[in-house]
């Protein structure tokens, strides 16, 4: 099963789980109740922001949507941006006075 379908089945578990119907949740997402229905039933994919407003609606953590696989992705990504690119923004920065003050190396 792929993370999309995976992550509608577990939205709509907590959908269900919190008593609130697909109207009523479309209403304070002001997400379309029939989209809504679409990517509950697993048959289109939420955008982020629908993600984030969903969460929200229903006070869920957004890891709770995390499988294992996913947050071990997400932590190597992380480890390898930090590697590659350093804990600041030293170096991304043009040279001027305030890129100084922030970046002091």
């Amino acid at each position: 099963m792929d993370h999309a379908k995976l992550v509608a089945i577990r939205m709509e578990a907590v959908r269900e789980a919190c008593g609130i119907s697909v109207a009523e949740l479309a209403r304070r997402s002001s997400i379309d109740r029939k989209r809504l229905w679409y990517i509950l039933d697993g048959q289109r994919q939420m955008r982020a922001d629908e993600f984030i407003r969903l969460c929200v609606v229903m006070n869920v953590d957004m890891g709770f949507f995390l499988t294992s696989e996913m947050r071990e992705e997400l932590s190597y990504r992380r480890k390898k941006v930090i590697e590659d690119y350093g804990s600041g923004l030293c170096g991304l920065l043009p040279q001027s006075r305030r890129g100084e003050e922030l970046c002091t190396r």
